[in-house]
């Protein structure tokens, strides 16, 4: 065998032997200034930031991504795009999703710990797929001692899972020249407790569920909270449209919380 033919043999055999890339990247992987990034990710949840000043107008969707290895990014869509995206991303549902403007995960209200977030742009492409694999809840639960022991706001969100020990009146107070719905959850795990305020169409929640009918202490999950360290006290609130409340959900996790108290 001549040496022409011996180095076409080794290429083929280089072709044969080297492992195709993954079809899609991993969440854990991203990092700028690349914008090539192709994800397959289910959408744990969306929501609307008013523009500051001016609630009727939004100024960004917010969105949080998770892959099938449970990594999650938050990725935001700006205003002028958010048009184009709003109708095609559906909470709960999975899509394939490519480029993307990577930037630092920076501001108060991080709905991911990733160091950075996703930014959609024009050439952005979000397809619809069926995808079993990718979990379909993705808590990442903050322990009330270490909520307790911050001594300042939070720059993530958090969730948090407790047993529901007391709810407060509602009360109404005035924000914007608008007023306002309030009430106060009380949480306890562990013999520790954490309050947790809510604001106006979370109210309605709280009630919806006090009046179902509830046969035993209620297991509440707190999705994406905001941490306020107010007068020397920790304590939890909702932030624009983030926060996602589940009353006795279904989930491994609250069996394995009600396990402690058996």
């Amino acid at each position: 065998m001549g040496p022409q033919n011996s180095l076409l043999v080794f290429s083929i055999l280089c072709l044969v032997v080297e492992p195709m890339p993954p079809p899609f990247d991993s969440i854990s992987k991203i990092h700028p200034p690349r914008e090539a990034w192709k994800l397959k990710v289910r959408v744990l949840r969306t929501w609307i930031v008013s523009s500051f000043g001016n609630h009727e107008v939004a100024n960004s969707m917010e969105i949080v991504l998770v892959d099938g290895d449970s990594n999650k990014i938050q990725a935001t869509v700006k205003k002028q795009l958010i048009n184009r995206f709003k109708e095609s991303i559906i909470e709960g549902q999975t899509y394939r999703m490519s480029y993307f403007s990577v930037v630092p995960n920076q501001g108060n209200y991080r709905a991911a710990e990733h160091e950075f977030k996703l930014v959609f742009l024009n050439r952005t492409t979000v397809i619809p797929v069926p995808d079993d694999d990718i979990p379909k809840t993705c808590f990442s639960f903050c322990p009330f001692d270490e909520l307790l022991k911050m001594t300042e706001d939070y720059v993530y969100l958090v969730d948090v899972i407790g047993l529901l020990t007391s709810v407060g009146e509602e009360k109404e107070y005035v924000k914007d020249a608008k007023v306002m719905k309030m009430i106060v959850l009380e949480l306890s795990s562990k013999e520790l407790t954490i309050r947790c305020a809510l604001f106006g169409e979370y109210v309605d929640e709280v009630h919806r569920f006090l009046g179902s009918g509830y046969m035993e202490q209620p297991v509440v999950v707190i999705q994406l909270a905001k941490v306020k360290f107010f007068r020397g006290q920790v304590g939890l609130q909702n932030v624009m449209h983030a926060i996602r409340l589940f009353f006795n959900p279904d989930l491994s996790e609250v069996v394995d919380f009600q396990k402690q108290y058996d």
